[in-house]
């Protein structure tokens, strides 16, 4: 459940509006260097600088462009999709797809809410999905329309759905460490007939 400010809170009681922001968190594997690089973007029309997590995180500007629909928000472990159009050809958004490794980046999208009247901003911005990049196809719109990448994201179950790695072998373990007796007899141990009481 998302828990607001109480300021926030207020403004949403009153059913006057809201001014809420979406805030996109990736953390990508740099393709050159191999390193985890950040990268945010924000449905706002600045780059501007949000306290998430005791960390200050800058966030680039990307207006009204960002579509996000409604994330559903709620317990329990089943895998859901979210899909996310960003506009390709911006220099953040190029430097996430080409120079970032974003296949199964690390996702983290939070909602800022700000105050109707003056514009500040009412509390910490609130998480309200954590998950995984799992494809990001850049669509290139025909003449005169509009070209996007859609990014679709999943949840963080997702690794729950893992498998696991076929490294795992007697054989595989004792290239590593020749002394890894643990599965030596894994592969076989299921055909043996041990009658009851031995």
């Amino acid at each position: 459940m998302q828990i607001f400010s109480a300021k926030a809170q207020a403004q949403l009681e009153e059913r006057r509006g809201t001014d809420a922001k979406v805030l996109l968190w990736f953390e990508a594997r740099n393709r050159a260097t191999g390193a985890p690089e950040t990268l945010g973007f924000w449905s706002g029309d600045d780059h501007q600088e949000f306290l998430i997590n005791g960390a200050i995180r800058t966030y680039y500007g990307a207006g009204n462009v960002i579509d996000v629909p409604a994330i559903v928000v709620k317990p329990g472990f089943s895998v859901r999709n979210l899909r996310i159009k960003i506009p390709p050809f911006t220099d953040e958004v190029k430097t996430l797809l080409q120079a970032y490794e974003p296949r199964l980046a690390k996702v983290e999208i939070h909602s800022a809410v700000f105050d109707i009247d003056t514009g500040a901003q009412m509390g910490v911005p609130v998480r309200a999905f954590k998950g995984f990049l799992n494809q990001a196809p850049e669509e290139i719109g025909p003449k005169n329309q509009p070209s996007h990448t859609q990014l679709v994201l999943v949840t963080a179950a997702r690794r729950l759905t893992y498998g696991l790695p076929l490294k795992r072998s007697s054989p595989e373990l004792q290239l590593r460490n020749a002394a890894d007796k643990g599965r030596e007899y894994s592969d076989v141990a299921g055909e043996w007939t041990i009658p009851w009481g031995q």
